[in-house]
C-alpha cells in the first residue's frame, strides 16, 4: 500500500484505517487510492453520508466531493447573510399537488420559523453566489409514549428548477453534520403534505428504506394522518374584556394549562415557567439589540415574543391562554393550477402554546374568537391552530367554520410508535 501512504501522507493510523473500511465495503484499488488522494476524513467515511454505499455509489459520491471541495459547488450551512438568495430560492422552489403548483414564498425575513424552532440547522448548496439546494433539521427534545426522547425533525428540502433531477437534493441533506458534532437524535420525522408523491418517488429512489415502519393509506403519502383546522379570519363583532396581554407572574398557571391540555401526547415536550419565559424572551437573557432605525443592519427582528401572548382571566383566575404567530408576515404560499388560471395567495397566522382549564372549552374558544379576529386586523387569511385531538374545543369552535389542513407524518423507527402526535404549528 506504498501509493496509498503517499496519498494520506504516510500515516500510518489513517492508511491503515483506510485499508480496512475499503475491504468492507468491496472497494477496489484504484477507488481506495481515489478516496485517498481527496483526502475524505475518516470521520465522513463512518457518517451515514457514506455509510452504506455501494462501490459504484462511493465512486459518483466521491464526484460531488470532489466538485465541493475543488470544483464548482461549495455545501455550508445558512447565515443570516444568506437572507435574500434563500428567499430568492424559495421562490424559485415549487411543489406539485394534486394539479397545483405551490410557491412557499419566505420574507422579509426568511429564517423567521426557524427562528422559533430548536437547535436547528439549514445546509445549503450554491453554485457561485447562488442557493442552489436547501434542506433543515431541528432537534427536539419531546415525549413518546410518556417517555423522554430526542428526535430530529426534517423540514425544508428545496432544490431550483433548473436544477431538479441532478441529484442535488440528495446531497444537500448528506452535508448535515455527522451527530458527534451536534446535537444526538435517537430517530427522525418529517410531515408531508398528503398528495406530495413527487417527495415519496424520490425519497424511494435515494432512500428505499425511508418509509420503512411506516402506515400506509390509499390515494395519500405514507404515514400518520394529522390535521389543522384552519378558521377563516373575520372582524371581530366586539372585543372581550377577559382577555388581556400575558405578564411575567402569569407563566406558572400558563405552563399548568398548556400541561393539561396536551399530557399524553406524542412529540409533546411539558413546560415550566422558565421554559415558557426563554420562549417568549425569543432567547434573550437580558436587554434585546435596539433597532438603529437601518433595515440592513437590524439584524434581529422579534418573530414571537411577549406582546404576542394572551391569556382570558376570570375571578382573579387564568381560564385560557395561547400565544399568536403572525406566519404570514414571513411566510405565505402562492397556489396555482397547472394549465390553467386559477391563483389563490394564501397566508396565515398560528396559534402556539396554548392551553385550557378543566373543562374551560368555551373560555378558549372565546380566546381563539379573539386571535381569529386579530388575524384579520393584521390582514391573514386564516387563523392555524391543532385541535382535532380535543373534541368537545372542536365542537365549541363548529360555527367559526373550520377547514382542515390534513399531512402526513412518518416517524423513522417502529419502537417505541407514535401514535397520538402533538403538532406545534413551528414544525409545520
Amino acid at each position: 500500500m506504498a501509493k496509498l501512504d503517499d496519498a494520506v501522507r504516510g500515516d500510518p493510523m489513517i492508511s491503515e484505517a483506510l485499508t480496512k473500511i475499503a475491504k468492507e465495503r468491496g472497494w477496489s484499488d484504484e477507488l481506495t487510492r481515489r478516496v485517498a488522494e481527496a483526502r475524505v476524513p475518516l470521520s465522513s467515511l463512518y457518517s451515514w453520508t457514506w455509510v452504506g454505499l455501494s462501490p459504484e455509489q462511493t465512486a459518483a459520491q466521491l464526484g460531488w466531493y470532489d466538485r465541493m471541495t475543488s470544483g464548482d459547488l461549495r455545501g455550508r450551512d445558512a447565515t443570516y447573510a444568506d437572507n435574500e438568495e434563500f428567499s430568492a430560492m424559495w421562490s424559485d422552489s415549487h411543489e406539485e399537488i394534486a394539479g397545483w403548483e405551490i410557491i412557499v414564498e419566505r420574507g422579509p425575513d426568511a429564517f423567521a420559523q426557524f427562528k422559533l424552532q430548536q437547535n436547528v440547522q439549514i445546509p445549503i448548496l450554491l453554485r457561485g453566489p447562488e442557493i442552489v439546494a436547501c434542506c433543515a433539521f431541528s432537534r427536539r427534545k419531546v415525549l413518546i409514549d410518556g417517555r423522554p426522547f430526542s428526535v430530529q425533525y426534517g423540514q425544508a428540502l428545496r432544490v431550483r428548477r433548473a436544477y431538479r433531477r441532478l441529484g442535488y437534493g440528495d446531497q444537500v441533506r448528506r452535508l448535515a453534520m455527522p451527530p458527534g458534532l451536534s446535537r444526538p437524535s435517537v430517530g427522525q420525522y418529517d410531515i408531508m403534505r398528503s398528495q406530495n408523491f413527487a417527495v415519496v418517488n424520490w425519497w424511494q429512489k435515494y432512500s428505499p428504506q425511508f418509509f420503512e415502519n411506516t402506515p400506509t393509506r390509499e390515494g395519500s403519502v405514507p404515514g400518520l394522518p394529522i390535521s389543522v383546522s384552519q378558521f377563516p379570519a373575520v372582524a371581530r363583532a366586539d372585543d372581550d374584556r377577559a382577555i388581556r396581554p400575558v405578564r411575567r407572574e402569569d407563566l406558572a398557571a400558563c405552563a399548568a394549562l398548556i400541561n393539561r391540555t396536551h399530557t399524553g401526547m406524542d412529540l409533546f415536550r411539558p413546560y415550566s415557567s422558565e421554559f415558557l419565559e426563554d420562549v417568549l424572551d425569543e432567547g434573550f437573557w437580558g436587554d434585546r439589540p435596539k433597532p438603529t432605525g437601518n433595515p440592513q443592519m437590524d439584524w434581529w427582528k422579534s418573530v414571537y415574543g411577549w406582546t404576542d401572548y394572551f391569556v382570558l382571566e376570570e375571578a382573579g383566575r387564568i381560564r385560557a391562554c395561547g400565544g399568536l404567530w403572525d406566519r404570514g408576515r414571513d411566510m405565505r404560499e402562492q397556489w396555482r393550477r397547472i394549465g390553467g388560471d386559477e391563483h389563490r395567495s394564501i397566508a396565515i397566522a398560528c396559534v402556539l402554546d396554548f392551553g385550557y382549564d378543566d373543562g374551560a372549552e368555551e373560555c378558549m374558544a372565546r380566546l381563539l374568537r379573539w386571535m381569529i379576529g386579530r388575524a384579520h386586523e393584521l390582514g391573514r387569511d386564516y387563523l392555524a391552530i391543532p385541535i382535532e385531538h380535543l373534541p368537545k374545543l372542536v365542537a365549541a369552535m363548529e360555527k367559526s367554520r373550520p377547514e382542515p389542513d390534513t399531512r402526513a407524518l412518518r416517524w423513522g423507527l417502529k419502537e417505541p410508535p407514535i401514535k397520538r402526535p402533538y403538532t406545534d404549528l413551528r414544525y409545520w
